[in-house]
């Protein structure tokens, strides 16, 4: 049912007239009521009861508002909430309330005789209720079950007096203090405004399962079912809120961003941003085409954590109410947060979808790196190249660091700036990068290299086991699979696991795997048989303790798992099981050394290498980054360097031969 225009029903002196009627229609003059009520009325003579010439009396106050008239008087805020009511199709006396609770917050005259009236025992909840037409004695309970209540538009409060007093909402107090013109301005104040795509789906490849959404939110909208949500999940600044908005576009929706921070700043509690996301749903439902966007989960359930079987601590708000305002949404919801572990489970259940958003892979984030550079107008730096390669968080800060960059005027494009935050982000220097100028033709090895890398996919959960003397390319090769499969590198050696604290070695193993599962990453634990020692020479019960646990985790790990030692025959028998290729890299042959040679250094071997045997790719780039100290007068000298770092591998006493 429709409300009348507001000018129809009800205005503001309309309001006072039915206040003063219903609390002072029989009081005496010499009541306090009474004087309280002529004082206040007597600077408003001419507008309550215009055409006196005389001084205001009681009597004359109460007969010149027996009379009905009909005032003809502006009122922008009134104005809107009939717009309000219209929108929202509220029946008569919520319409009314709602006019009657705005008209106590927004003006003057009445706020001031409600103040009056309440220190004079009247009670404004009981009063608004008769005023907007309800029975005295139903006038109370029909207040506090009415649509502006429960939709949170306005809520009695008591001030630091103690006395009740009326305070709207968050969102129609924007409404009132923007005052926008028409249906769909009115709509986009109240709801939030409407958050459209910079991107397409084709700059979201990497994300799986982006199609079935689509499909789920265009099938919600057109179908509009109730009790639609979607979570995403994931770090910081990888894009979440970005992709809702391309997904909602591609569905054929409009998106609305839920009890955001408005232009002036104000930030809204989480009962702010909860009632704004009720109020959304009443108005777009039935509109057809609406997504709303939840952004920061964390409002709606608080410091929520899991505490042990079914308990969850630190939740805020009823279970019950946020249960069903999943369960009954009539518009579809996007909800983000950054991290899951913290949603009760019976919050999951009810998700349509939960999507995990992970970092990047390297193609995306180069194709971000690209966009973003372009929109901030610095150049492309291969710095920045080579930092996403190397640490895949860098795509959550490119926007930042390369708008730093541009006020500093950094010719690298923001790149000092983004590896001081990745830094900050890992809590530690960087890994180094792996060689620029390494062939993996140039490993010797048991195995194809490159039928190995071919069969080997991006999702699936296999151990490799390398093995061989230092030098041989070991890291090398987990550097080249971790690109090939595009995922970034995580490197663990026994150094970061290793404690001399009881259980923390065990602690220490469990969070290397949690942190390769939360980045996407190939684990490679280097120096492995400091790690999976053979169980038989241990001599202590933790030493045992921890081998077990890296072999249980290597049971139970879904992604790529390289694990590198100089001393194979050191690991624990039950090693070997765990590990579906054992590669082992040697030495190289005659025909491989003189390939590297020339790849190193440019030019063709002299026949003298062939005679220099246990030569490793490590052993060509020591020699290389010599050259940038002390070059070398010829190939023969080059050779002779090459000879003494395979003979130091060795163990054996030789001449420094410069």
């Amino acid at each position: 049912m429709r409300v009348p225009a507001r000018g129809k029903f009800m205005n503001e002196h309309s309001i006072v007239r039915s206040m003063v009627l219903r609390t002072a229609g029989g009081l005496p003059e010499s009541s306090p009521l009474a004087a309280a009520l002529l004082e206040w009325a007597t600077p408003h003579r001419d507008w309550l009861t215009p055409g006196r010439v005389d001084d205001l009396d009681w009597p004359a106050l109460l007969a010149s508002l027996a009379e009905p008239r009909a005032v003809e008087e502006p009122s922008q805020s009134l104005d809107l909430v009939g717009a309000l009511a219209a929108l929202l199709e509220l029946p008569p006396f919520d319409a009314a309330l709602l006019t009657a609770m705005v008209a106590c917050d927004r003006l003057p005259r009445v706020t001031l005789l409600t103040r009056i009236l309440g220190k004079h025992g009247h009670h404004l909840p009981t009063l608004l209720g008769e005023v907007a037409g309800a029975p005295p004695n139903e006038a109370e309970r029909l207040v506090r079950r009415s649509a502006p209540i429960r939709l949170d538009l306005a809520e009695f409060i008591l001030n630091r007096q103690g006395e009740l007093e009326v305070m709207v909402s968050w969102p129609l107090e924007r409404l009132l203090d923007r005052a926008p013109n028409g249906g769909a301005e009115m709509l986009e104040t109240l709801v939030g405004q409407r958050q459209p795509p910079v991107l397409g789906l084709a700059d979201f490849a990497h994300v799986a399962h982006a199609d079935f959404l689509v499909r789920l939110l265009r099938g919600a909208v057109s179908q509009r079912e109730c009790g639609i949500n979607v979570l995403i999940h994931g770090p910081p600044g990888t894009g979440k809120t970005e992709f809702a908005r391309t997904l909602a576009h591609a569905a054929g929706a409009t998106l609305h961003g839920v009890g955001e921070a408005d232009d002036d700043g104000e930030e809204p509690s989480r009962w702010d941003r909860i009632a704004a996301l009720t109020l959304s749903q009443r108005l777009l439902a039935g509109r057809g085409n609406a997504v709303l966007l939840f952004d920061e989960m964390e409002d709606l359930i608080g410091d929520a954590r899991p505490s042990g079987g079914d308990w969850v601590s630190r939740r805020q708000g009823s279970k019950v109410f946020v249960n069903r305002l999943l369960e009954t949404n009539k518009v579809p919801v996007i909800w983000t947060t950054n991290a899951i572990g913290n949603v009760d489970g019976a919050i999951l259940r009810r998700m349509s979808f939960v999507l995990k958003f992970d970092l990047p892979n390297r193609r995306a984030a180069e194709a971000m790196l690209a966009r973003v550079t372009r929109e901030e107008a610095v150049a492309p730096s291969p710095r920045l190249t080579a930092l996403l390669a190397a640490a895949p968080e860098t795509a959550t800060v490119l926007r930042v660091a390369s708008r730093a960059g541009r006020l500093a005027g950094d010719v690298d494009g923001g790149a000092t700036a983004a590896e001081a935050l990745v830094r900050a982000l890992r809590g530690g220097d960087l890994a180094p990068p792996p060689p620029a100028d390494f062939d993996l033709d140039l490993l010797e090895s048991d195995h194809s290299i490159a039928s190995l890398f071919g069969s080997i996919g991006r999702h699936d959960a296999v151990a490799i086991l390398l093995s061989g003397p230092p030098g041989t390319g070991k890291t090398a090769f987990a550097h080249h699979l971790a690109e090939a499969i595009d995922r970034p590198l995580l490197v663990k050696r026994a150094s970061d696991l290793l404690s001399k604290w009881v259980g923390e070695t065990e602690a220490q193993i469990a969070g290397a795997f949690a942190e390769a599962r939360q980045r996407g990453a190939l684990l490679l634990f280097d120096e492995a048989d400091s790690l999976l020692f053979d169980r038989a020479t241990a001599r202590t019960s933790w030493e045992v303790g921890q081998v077990n646990e890296l072999l249980t985790w290597l049971d139970l790990h879904p992604l790529p798992v390289v694990a590198a030692t100089n001393y194979v025959e050191r690991l624990d028998p039950a090693t070997l099981r765990r590990f579906v290729f054992k590669v082992r890299l040697d030495p190289m042959s005659p025909a491989r050394a003189a390939r590297a040679f020339e790849r190193f250094f440019g030019m063709p071997a002299p026949r003298s290498l062939g005679e220099v045997s246990g030569l490793t790719p490590g052993d060509f780039q020591v020699v290389k980054r010599q050259l940038r100290f002390m070059p070398a007068s010829g190939g023969q000298e080059l050779v002779d360097r090459l000879r003494v770092e395979a003979e130091a591998k060795r163990g054996r006493s030789v001449r420094v031969g410069f």
